[in-house]
């Protein structure tokens, strides 16, 4: 496997520039863990962000490649061991416990598996229109939570399901738990998001697999 030392380098930067912009490089007068949160949750959406936005825009607005399976798979695999090297340690900086950190951890890459099956099926795509339709579709889901608030919002509408929070606000939902056990609701929405990104993969592999036995045996020319 070919490491991708440009994304590599791309997804430090970005971690250092979320890092420097909503936690910054000095520590707070008091620092204390309720001085760091509101920084570090903001932080962790930024990642979510880099991950669900930032990721595939720079993907989609590349070439098409002839293999988006492997090409996203290392992409994805590379992601994750970044974010997993600094999501975890905020555990000094935080009073979360393992299994809030473990439910946030899982919701946020549930998502991204989810967006990567997207963005699977469309990195091999000539067509610059249907590439752009693939970037609008990723960005609602990562504007899901905002879009589903504001339409509730406006027609008087109660709350909108934990699953339609999307990757953004359902991290800055659940980092906002503190030190609390999560509740049975979050996991099972955490469970339902993670359940979706595998039927979400695998529709992409029977679509990979009946499009390479179509190119394999072609119908018959009825001429």
């Amino acid at each position: 496997m070919i490491l991708p030392r440009g994304l590599v380098i791309l997804v430090t930067l970005w971690i250092f520039a979320a890092w420097w912009i909503c936690i910054g490089i000095r520590p707070p007068i008091q620092p204390t863990i309720s001085s760091y949160l509101p920084g570090i949750r903001l932080f962790i959406a930024a990642l979510a962000i880099g991950m669900c936005v930032a990721w595939p825009m720079l993907r989609l607005s590349e070439r098409p490649t002839r293999a988006p399976i492997r090409q996203v798979l290392i992409d994805f695999v590379t992601i994750a061991v970044l974010l997993h090297m600094v999501i975890w340690p905020l555990r000094l900086a935080t009073n979360w416990s393992p299994q809030r950190l473990g439910m946030i951890d899982l919701s946020l890459f549930s998502w991204g598996v989810i967006i990567a099956g997207i963005l699977a099926k469309s990195l091999g795509n000539r067509s610059p229109f249907e590439r752009s339709i693939s970037m609008i579709v990723i960005v609602l889901i990562a504007l899901l939570g905002p879009l589903a608030q504001l339409v509730c919002t406006r027609m008087n509408w109660s709350e909108p399901p934990m699953w339609l929070d999307g990757p953004i606000m359902g991290v800055l939902r659940e980092t906002l738990g503190g030190g609390a056990t999560a509740n049975s609701l979050s996991w099972r929405t955490s469970l339902g998001i993670t359940m979706a990104a595998v039927a979400s993969w695998i529709a992409v592999w029977i679509m990979h697999l009946t499009g390479r036995r179509m190119l394999k045996y072609p119908s018959p020319n009825p001429n």
